[in-house]
């Protein structure tokens, strides 16, 4: 029994996959030559007939032409009566000759009429080498020297054989790991033990072979004629339960089809049988529209979803309809078929083989049921199965004779199941016609709107997905009430929605509409008896301003959601220096995820000195990273790199566990000092932050009143509920929360006495000329003000000159940092710098640490 090849790949196989199946293929050589050795001047175990190796070279030869083919799960496998000459040259040929014999009948099938490759075939022959020594070991320690009458003769005549079997499952085993880079060991038992439960039969007829031929050689003629029919037995067994499951399968497909009421249900039971029954990888129906225009495309997936796309057809597709659905012929297209149209349009699709029957309906032929790639590598599709397909597809077209039925399909096809609204297909169908008419100097330009839901898990979380689908209804009701018929509204999945303006060049009409769009989310939605208040971030991109195809757009319009996330406003524009594809940006965010994961981003700390008395008390730590190749690499470059990329977790985590270390080892020489560590807007809404910032404050034993965390305040206008509820854990925690770069937000006033900080950070903009501009002074001064009858300490950042300094120590201000007391510092610098001798103008200082 030789077993077919592993999987395929479409695109071959990669090197490394390569270099193992021929290490095995030498590997198994060797073994061979090893066992066998000692077996190169063995005679034949009787003494007459001698079978030449030719003889046997036939005899393989035959049976390996004359085979049926068993499919189990995704592997083909090819099942012969090899056993047969196998154990006729155990007794009549010596080892040599029953070697040279198989290997040379084996190569001429494997070359000449299956036309394998030369891995494959040189693989197998490898196999049959490592099988046939081990087959004549096996028999020469157990029945050798005892005459073919002898009981211990037989033994060995059925031990040797099976021992083949056992290697060629072993073998199959491990390059099915080479392949899909698993080997499980139960199976492979299961296969050993049970493997093809007619071999002792065959066996046994090669046995009584044996015995006649040595009894009587005359009898070959009668050998002959009974190998010939249990040949033909075994493949007349094969066909019919082939047959027989294959109708049973129909029999229970026609059933479930006419059960099937639902469109997705009836095509999902058509696509699955039809892969099934055919034993092929993929399953797609193409319907045509009336029209004779775009083609609506339905293909069942790996994981049994259903998968729908709508488009014009390509140049090969557009052949493949007219033979099929022009004409209304089924199309074989065999593997290694010479056909040039056959080639053009299996190499399109990637495939080796297909079929494809025409689907009927009440008014003609509505389109095409495709099969490709016929599982296994030793057979491929025949006629039988372009009959067997048309069977399924005769089934499925009575199901469809419904021309409402139909309608449905091709709508839920380029429509959203749940809002009703046209799906992400259909926007890229759109948009698509729309640059062509701005290409064609028809349409002005064309703007694209990707608008995604603020907190929508949460809603899913807490009251269900039932009244989260209501709630995506009722977003997508209220969008299409702003655009109306100027344009169009898709739902792309999820809480994710898009806008297409066509005719639309101007950009402030077209952030008009976003914002019109966010006014129309802002009142309160009623889900089960409770008003819910929904935000939104949306993105817009232009054509031709920031690109002119439909996927970039897109894309970029994506990008820009994304900033408007981070962003406070909740609308962005699409801006070239946040655009993901540039290149150093692409090279960047490899290049920082190999630094994090090497530790090189390192901790620098800039002191905060206490007014009053000028004791320093805190210290700002500040994330700087300098690449081998790159040099320095600015923060504003590269954290929000970091958030974009998803790195600002770990550069976080980084950043924490640093600082908390350094707090430590200060602690431990005797300088009590706290560290403040700024969070980003996705830090924040992050769910895990409490339970990391607990376990390092655990991992360091530092107390939480010594980290004092900054957030700014368009990170929590994000999203304030969510923001303020994690705060509030946090201060629970016992850590210190501060404002960062306080003054150049929104609505600082209207949230500060409702956020549990401790502190407020003036933005260093309004320090830097406080002594030239009466403007800053009066800000500095109300906010000193604030902060002192709210109970706040007040943090100036940026002060550069003594006269800055007393001027805000005459207003107030709780604690300063600047170039005036010190620069930024590596971590390890600041207890030097904390002597009494290193001081600046005698002042003493203290800690807190950002990212920024």
């Amino acid at each position: 029994m030789e077993a077919g090849t592993a999987p395929r790949r479409r695109l071959g196989m990669p090197t490394r996959q390569t270099a193992a199946v021929v290490a095995m293929t030498v590997a198994m050589l060797a073994l061979a030559a090893v066992l066998g050795r000692p077996l190169l001047d063995a005679a034949t175990a009787s003494p007459r007939p001698v079978l030449p190796w030719w003889a046997l070279a036939l005899g393989f030869a035959a049976t390996e032409a004359s085979v049926f083919h068993l499919q189990i799960r995704r592997e083909a496998r090819t099942v012969s009566i090899s056993e047969l000459p196998l154990v006729l040259g155990l007794f009549l040929a010596s080892p040599v000759q029953l070697l040279i014999g198989r290997l040379a009948g084996s190569a001429a099938i494997f070359f000449l009429y299956r036309r394998s490759s030369v891995l494959k075939s040189a693989w197998n022959l490898a196999m049959i080498s490592l099988q046939t020594t081990v087959a004549v070991v096996v028999f020469e320690l157990i029945g050798r020297g005892r005459g073919s009458g002898s009981p211990l003769a037989w033994l060995g005549g059925y031990a040797g054989p099976i021992a083949a079997n056992w290697v060629a499952c072993i073998a199959l085993a491990l390059v099915i790991a080479i392949y899909e880079g698993d080997l499980r060991l139960r199976p492979v038992l299961q296969n050993m033990l049970s493997g093809d439960a007619a071999a002792p039969l065959v066996i046994t007829v090669g046995l009584v072979a044996v015995i006649s031929l040595s009894a009587a050689p005359q009898s070959a003629v009668l050998l002959i004629i009974c190998g010939t029919a249990l040949l033909l037995g075994y493949r007349a067994f094969a066909a019919l339960s082939d047959r027989h499951l294959s109708t049973e399968r129909l029999y229970r497909f026609t059933q479930a089809v006419t059960r099937s009421p639902e469109v997705d249900e009836l095509l999902g039971n058509v696509l699955n049988e039809a892969k099934e029954l055919l034993r092929a990888e993929r399953a797609e129906v193409a319907f045509v529209a009336a029209s004779g225009g775009d083609v609506a495309r339905i293909r069942l997936g790996a994981t049994g979803r259903l998968g729908r796309s709508t488009g014009s057809p390509a140049p090969a597709d557009r052949w493949l309809l007219a033979e099929v659905v022009t004409e209304g012929s089924p199309l074989l297209m065999p593997r290694g078929t010479r056909d040039a149209d056959q080639r053009r349009w299996l190499d399109g699709q990637a495939a080796r083989d297909a079929v494809v029957v025409p689907l009927r309906g009440g008014a003609g032929i509505l389109g095409a049921l495709v099969v490709t790639d016929r599982l296994g590598d030793v057979r491929s599709f025949d006629d039988e199965d372009v009959l067997l397909l048309e069977s399924v597809a005769n089934h499925a077209s009575v199901a469809l004779q419904n021309g409402e039925l139909l309608d449905q399909l091709r709508h839920e096809s380029v429509h959203d199941a749940l809002t009703g609204l046209p799906n992400r297909s259909a926007l890229q169908s759109s948009l698509t016609a729309a640059l062509e008419e701005v290409a064609d100097g028809r349409s002005a330009g064309v703007a694209v709107m990707i608008l995604d839901l603020d907190g929508f898990k949460d809603v899913n979380d807490t009251l269900g997905h039932q009244q989260g689908d209501a709630l995506l209804v009722q977003v997508g009701a209220r969008l299409q009430t702003v655009v109306g018929g100027s344009g169009v509204v898709a739902r792309l999945g999820g809480d994710e929605f898009a806008v297409l303006l066509a005719g639309v060049s101007d950009e402030d009409a077209a952030i008009r509409v976003g914002r019109r769009l966010l006014r129309a989310l802002e009142q309160p939605i009623a889900l089960d008896g409770l008003d819910i208040e929904v935000g939104a971030s949306l993105g817009l991109a232009l054509a031709p301003q920031h690109g002119a195809d439909s996927s970039g757009l897109l894309k970029r319009a994506d990008n820009a959601m994304y900033e408007a996330k981070a962003s406070v406003g909740g609308l962005r524009v699409f801006e070239t220096d946040v655009d993901v594809d540039n290149p150093r940006r692409l090279l960047l965010v490899s290049e920082l995820r190999a630094a994090l994961h090497r530790g090189r981003v390192d901790v620098h700390v800039q002191p905060q000195a206490r007014l009053i008395d000028g004791e320093t008390v805190s210290v700002e730590a500040l994330a700087r990273w300098h690449h081998p190749e790159l040099g320095f690499v600015p923060p504003d470059e590269f954290i929000p790199v970091a958030e974009r990329s998803g790195l600002i977790g770990p550069l976080t985590t980084q950043i924490l566990d640093g600082s908390l270390a350094a707090v430590a080892d200060w602690r431990r020489a005797g300088a009590d000092l706290a560290i403040a560590v700024n969070l980003s807007t996705r830090s924040l809404h992050d769910g895990r932050l409490v339970e990391e910032v607990a376990r390092l404050l655990r991992r360091h034993d530092v107390p939480a009143s010594r980290l004092t965390l900054e957030v700014t305040e368009g990170s929590v206008m994000a999203d304030p509920a969510r923001a303020t509820a994690v705060l509030h854990e946090l201060r629970d925690l016992g850590v210190r929360l501060s404002v960062d770069d306080f003054g150049t937000g929104y609505s600082s006033l209207s949230y500060l006495k409702k956020l549990p900080v401790h502190e407020v950070k003036i933005d260093r903009s309004f320090i830097t000329g406080l002594t030239l501009q009466g403007e800053d002074a009066a800000i500095v001064r109300a906010i000193v003000d604030l902060g002192r009858h709210l109970g706040l300490e007040v943090v100036a950042e940026g002060v550069e000159d003594q006269q800055t300094w007393d001027l805000l120590a005459s207003m107030g201000c709780h604690l300063v940092q600047g170039w005036h007391l010190s620069r930024p510092m590596p971590i390890d610098h600041l207890l030097g710098w904390l002597r009494p001798d290193d001081a600046v103008d005698g002042l003493r200082p203290a800690v807190t640490a950002t990212v920024v």
